[in-house]
């Protein structure tokens, strides 16, 4: 029985590991550029992202930054960086940060964004419509027993962005089909 169980999560952390490490990259994804950081280490890139945002936020011309997003790649912890236009809205920003994560590490699955109140997001996981249907959701991959706390984790971390200097969200809620998710 333990083998089994351990054989299945083997093949979990696999599959998790590989849809990572998913080939498709978005065009806010900074991770080839000669310019661009790619650090392994957390503390190092939150340092680093810390003073991108200071310096972009002192050079009034560069309306762009780039915010930290960590994604698993081979086993580690790799922090990429996506562009985001300062004057764009809360809820553009978040979109942008989700859409990267989907393609990072979901597979591309859909996800949607809401801004309430001044600090709080609504995320919403979509499956795909059947006409679109895909080997891979939500559900099955993503948030059932052995994946559903690496999920939460990878979207809500990602999301609530603590060296960012600017008006950010503080709180999170994910949703699967209009149901809060919740970890057992």
């Amino acid at each position: 029985m333990k083998k089994i169980a351990m054989t299945l999560f083997l093949i979990a952390t696999t599959l998790l590991a590989t849809s990572c490490a998913n080939d498709k990259q978005s065009s806010n994804i900074i991770d080839e550029k000669p310019s661009s950081i790619i650090v392994n280490s957390d503390k190092k890139a939150l340092n680093i992202s810390e003073n991108m945002i200071k310096s972009s936020e002192t050079i009034k011309k560069h309306t762009v930054i780039e915010m930290p997003i960590s994604v698993m790649s081979n086993d580690t912890t790799v922090t990429k960086y996506v562009k985001v236009d300062i004057n764009s809205s809360l809820e553009e920003k978040l979109n942008i940060i989700i859409n990267s994560i989907s393609q990072e590490c979901f597979n591309g699955l859909p996800m949607n964004v809401t801004v309430f109140g001044k600090n709080t997001a609504k995320i919403n996981l979509v499956e795909y419509k059947d006409s679109q249907k895909s080997r891979v959701s939500w559900k099955d991959d993503y948030l059932n027993d052995s994946t559903k706390e690496y999920t939460i984790n990878t979207i809500v971390k990602n999301i609530i962005q603590d060296n960012y200097n600017g008006d950010w969200i503080e709180k999170v809620q994910l949703y699967y089909k209009d149901e809060l998710i919740q970890i057992d």
